[in-house]
Order: C-alpha cells, then structure tokens, then sequence
C-alpha cells in the first residue's frame, strides 16, 4: 500500500502503549531519540453496535497508523496493523497453561509494507478501515471471562542495528440498544386467587435507576370473608455470568460448565404501598431499582461461539398474611394463621446508553438540495476602466 505524506501528530494526546527494545549497542549509547516511531489517530466515533445482536449492522472503524522515521534512511522489512480480539478466562481448567487462559483471534491484519523497502526521514501514514459485525460480543468484565479488542502494530527493520517497535491501542467496543418501550409482565399464584402485574423499562443502564410499577390483585374474598395484607416487600438484582470453557487444543477433553452469581443491588420495603379494598381488592406498590453501588457490574452479553452469557435476573418477593375482615365497622382483623411469599423473576436487559449516535448505515449523506447556494466568488478586482463598453450590463431601477 503506497504511504501519503500526513503532517504529524502528537504522540502524547492519544492514549497508547508502545514498546521499544534497545538493542546493546543502543543501551551504550546515550542517544535518546528513536529511529522510527509510531502512533494511531482513530477518526471514526466510539465503536457501538446498536441493537441486538441478530439485528445490527455492527461499528465501523477507521483511523490513520503513522509511521515516524528519524533516522537518515532506514531498511524496513514490514509494517502490519492487526485487529485482535482477546478473550481471557478467569477460571481456566488448568490455571498454568496460557493457551487455556488467553484465546487470541485476528479478526483483520493489514500488511502496510508487503516487501522490503528503504523509507527516507519523513511522516509516512497509512489510512485503514474496518467493519465489525454485529453478532460480535461487547468488551466486558465479568467474574468467569474478559473480552477485549485491542490494535496492535509492528513494525520490523532489516537492519540489526534498530530493534523493532509494537505499538498497542485498547479498542473498546459496546453494544446499546435504544428503546422506550415498557414491559409489562403478569404472575399468578396458585392456589390463591392472588395475580401481580409489574411493569418496567424494557432496558435498563449500568450504573443508574429505574421504576418498577407493581399491583398485586384480587386480595379479597368475599366466601371466607378474608383478605391479604402485604407485611413486606423485598427485591434484589443478581448478575448471573456463565461460561462453558473447553481449554485449548491440548486440554480439550476436559470442558467445563462454570456459573457465578453476584448481588448487584438489593433493598426492601416494610412501607409505603397503597391498599384499595374497593371492588376485588388491589394493592400498588413502586419500586425504585438502583445500581449506583460500588459493586462493579457490567452489561448483557451474548457469545455462543465461546460459551460466555451474562445475564441479569430481578427477584421481587412480597410477605403476605392472611385475615378476616372486620364487621360492625370495626378497624380490628384477626389472622387466619396463613402466610405466604410470592417470588417473582424478571430477566433485566442491561445495555449501555446510546447518547446521540446512531448506526453507521443510518447516516445519509447531504444531497443536492441541501447545499445552499453561495454568493459569487471574486479572485480579484478588475478596474472599471480595464472593462470593455460591451460586457457592462446597465442596470434599469423602476
């Protein structure tokens, strides 16, 4: 690929990593400035796939690697650009083997500088693009496993005397799923004539709160002549993070099913719902979920082809004792002695915040009919008396 002379960059401003091994005859000498250099300007945004991963259209990335050559001139041998895709495991089946610990997959490699070649003293940059799909999971942490997408460049002289340098830019990716719709959900509990209808936000953010609208219905029964009093309200976020890790080549024979489950958030109520004896009865009650804790958490993600899903499940537990009703107008009840908990669970979609962005196929370009229409331009002016008679047009005001 032919290079194109780019003005340079500060190498300070952008948050890389490079490495650069001194050969012995480097380490003698006291001089400090690197023969060739490196650093990478990512022009496109932050790399977010929006919408689930059977219906993105992915992140597109595009970016600049610029190659600094400070020395006179300098035999390169080549300059690759990788896009690497890094998954670690936290729990490997067996701890000391790396290969089970780190799966390594080049999702793009550009080979910059196919043959040998001689690059004079300048700025030499090369323009890249990339589009990564959207069925790809999202940079995570979670307590079995680690995605991460990073760009690694090398570049390798032929000469002995220049020790080769790599350079190393995180690349995080995220997935945002961008919707106003509400969940509604129904449970019953049999045998009891008791139903609840919960609703909330179809998805939630990390690091933030929501509203869950509940009603619990039907708390009268007007044959025995009792009803159902609700004592207590509880609810609890869990992160359920599973992983089905079959080892590298070497220790595949013996695969793993791990599973961990961690409390993000929990509270509960023992006030502060309404009661509505009217009619069938009905009880409403609002909850406020808030993960804006200090337990670290992370969002839903997907990856059948490494066996990693991370899901989060809501719990929501009501303490309810049964009564009689009062007669003769008396505000006085007796339990009946029945108690029950009525659990219900709730998978919660935790995604992260869309912002102003949108997908990259969703951008139109301006068309004709958008620019607006300018002014003549004049280079230069011309004197009245260098123009001829003829091309004077006489301007007639009514």
């Amino acid at each position: 690929m032919p290079s194109l002379q780019l003005p340079r960059y500060s190498p300070t401003l952008l948050p890389v990593k490079e490495t650069w091994a001194m050969t012995p005859s480097h380490k003698g000498s006291g001089n400090s400035i690197r023969p060739i250099e490196f650093n990478l300007v990512i022009e496109s945004p932050p790399l977010i796939c929006y919408g689930a991963r059977t219906q993105s259209t992915g992140a597109l990335l595009s970016g600049l690697l610029f190659l600094y050559v400070n020395a006179y001139s300098i035999h390169m041998k080549s300059v690759t650009l990788e896009l690497v895709q890094e998954i670690t495991v936290k729990r490997p089946s067996v701890g000391s083997c790396k290969d089970c610990v780190h799966h390594v997959n080049v999702l793009k490699r550009w080979d910059l500088l196919k043959n040998p070649t001689t690059l004079q003293r300048s700025e030499y940059g090369y323009p890249i693009s990339h589009l990564l799909h959207g069925d790809m999971p999202a940079s995570t942490t979670s307590s079995l496993a680690c995605v991460s997408y990073y760009l690694r460049a090398n570049a390798t002289p032929l000469c002995k005397d220049v020790a080769p340098i790599t350079l190393t830019r995180a690349l995080p990716l995220y997935r945002s799923i961008v919707t106003t719709d509400v969940r509604r959900c129904l449970r019953v509990f049999p045998p009891t004539s008791l139903n609840a209808t919960a609703s909330f936000p179809a998805v939630a953010f990390p690091k933030s709160s929501f509203t869950m609208d509940l009603q619990l219905n039907n708390v009268l029964n007007r044959e025995k002549n009792t009803r159902w009093q609700l004592r207590k309200l509880s609810w609890r976020l869990d992160e359920i993070s599973k992983l089905q890790h079959s080892g590298c080549d070497k220790h595949s024979d013996s695969p793993e099913q791990l599973e961990d489950v961690k409390a993000i958030a929990f509270n509960e109520m023992r006030k502060g719902w309404k009661t509505d004896y009217s009619n069938d009865g009905r009880i409403e009650a609002e909850l406020e979920i808030s993960t804006l804790g200090d337990i670290p958490m992370c969002c839903n993600v997907l990856a059948p082809e490494f066996g990693l899903e991370v899901e989060h499940v809501l719990t929501v537990e009501m303490l309810v004792l049964e009564e009689h009703m009062p007669v003769n107008g008396s505000r006085q009840s007796n339990p009946t002695g029945a108690a029950r908990i009525l659990r219900m669970q709730f998978s919660v979609e935790i995604t992260e915040r869309g912002g102003l962005g949108i997908s990259w196929d969703d951008e139109v370009p301006p068309t004709y009919d958008d620019v607006p229409i300018s002014p003549p331009g004049y280079d230069r002016i011309v004197p009245a008396q260098q123009i001829p008679t003829q091309q004077i047009e006489h301007l007639t005001i009514n």
